[in-house]
């Protein structure tokens, strides 16, 4: 993709699941993404869920959603004989992305210093659990954890009790989350580096701690505990604030749910209750609070709550918050994740994208652009290379010829 944001970086990815995300971002950006896996597959191909649940490290759906748009090929680093090639590799790379066991490329002789060397326009972006340094750098941690840890979980939930209470725990979001945002955050830093490289010529380190990046994602929350001393509560559909606010999801009439993000403008509220009037609901707001100024509180909240529940059990589904939406009312479907793939919107937006896998014979729906700029199109494909699939390339590149390739693949160092 000679047209693409990042056409003419190149990226090599050495780790785990800590850093996969943050490739796929490079590689959706238009870079030439390198995954260096051991001899034999990453770790990660042993994810479920597998293609037709058959366990193989070629048929993880996991792995084919986090390093779909890369390049891989196999190298086991710790061998005497990979040194070399591993320094050559790094000598033409402009991001090296380091997800592996904290030291481990210290450990190698790859330090900081030994990289700068070796490649001084070098971005050396060290995705950790707790950093580099401090009393917790060698503790351990797992996805679970650093959403627990950072905050997240305590965000996330259902509804109090009236009393304030909860009989339902906190929710940890799905699906490697911790993991996400922080490659996200990796991914931004990176960007930056390489902008700033083109001012100076040096490349520099970005040490970045899952652990930080999660406890600075919850938004309001850390702020409030640490300035005001106050818990935030969790509440169903809607943001973690210290005081329970309007409820935001509803029941349909057939079952489905919307939700309302309720306005806080004059405008908003008033287009609000003038929808409801419209649908025959909502009278008491009219006669009761009749004025902008009164539109506050407990009571005018509880009000508009039965106000809303009557309105939206009276209609179905999509009926309802399309018409809203045309209003300019800040409704949406509640959809389940399937149904998104239909969804005129999204296709619009080239969230999914079509991948084909010629192994298979088979072509397949993939979570495409996550941003749609047209000056910056997006790359969705090739799909996940193969356990050692560009090996000959791209050690030819190293000037290795084929029947050396052939060796170390015979003496298990590729």
């Amino acid at each position: 993709m000679a047209d693409a944001f990042l056409s003419d970086v190149k990226v090599l990815e050495l780790g785990d699941e800590k850093g996969e995300f943050c490739g796929k971002l490079f590689a959706g950006a238009g870079a030439e993404v390198i995954k260096i896996e051991p001899p034999g597959g990453a770790p990660t191909r042993l994810n479920a869920p597998f293609y037709h649940d058959q366990p193989n490290p070629e048929r993880s759906l996991y792995f084919w959603h986090y390093n779909v748009g890369k390049r891989g090929a196999t190298l086991d680093i710790a061998a005497p004989e990979a040194k070399p090639m591993l320094e050559k590799l790094i000598a033409a790379t402009d991001v090296l992305i380091d997800s592996l066991p904290l030291d481990t490329l210290s450990g190698l002789g790859l330090d900081w210093s030994a990289l700068q060397k070796l490649n001084p326009r070098l971005i050396y972006l060290v995705i950790t659990p707790f950093g580099r340094s401090g009393p917790w750098r060698d503790y351990k941690a797992t996805d679970l954890v650093h959403l627990a840890l950072g905050g997240p979980m305590m965000c996330c939930g259902y509804d109090p009790r009236p009393d304030g209470t909860y009989d339902t725990p906190p929710i940890a979001p799905q699906m490697w989350h911790a993991y996400q945002i922080a490659c996200n955050q990796a991914f931004i830093g990176a960007v930056g580096a390489l902008i700033g490289r083109e001012t100076t010529g040096q490349g520099e380190m970005i040490d970045l701690p899952i652990h930080q990046a999660i406890a600075v994602s919850t938004e309001v929350d850390v702020p409030i505990w640490i300035y005001s001393k106050k818990p935030v509560f969790r509440q169903t559909g809607r943001h973690a604030v210290q005081r329970i606010s309007p409820q935001a999801q509803f029941q349909t009439a057939d079952g489905r749910y919307a939700m309302l993000l309720i306005g806080i403008t004059p405008r908003e509220s008033a287009a609000l209750i003038d929808f409801l009037k419209q649908k025959g609901f909502g009278g008491e707001l009219t006669e009761k609070f009749a004025e902008p100024a009164s539109r506050r509180g407990p009571e005018f909240n509880a009000a508009l709550n039965r106000a809303l529940t009557q309105c939206m059990g009276a209609f179905g589904f999509e009926q309802l918050w399309k018409e809203a939406m045309r209003k300019r009312i800040s409704w949406a479907a509640i959809r389940l994740p399937e149904e998104n793939l239909a969804d005129e919107h999204w296709r619009m937006r080239q969230t999914f994208a079509k991948v084909e896998h010629p192994e298979l014979g088979e072509t397949f729906d993939y979570v495409g652009a996550p941003t749609l700029a047209e000056q910056c199109p997006w790359r969705t494909g090739p799909r996940a290379p193969l356990v050692g699939e560009h090996n000959r390339e791209i050690y030819a590149r190293l000037g290795l010829s084929d029947s050396q390739v052939e060796e170390l693949a015979r003496k298990r160092v590729i």
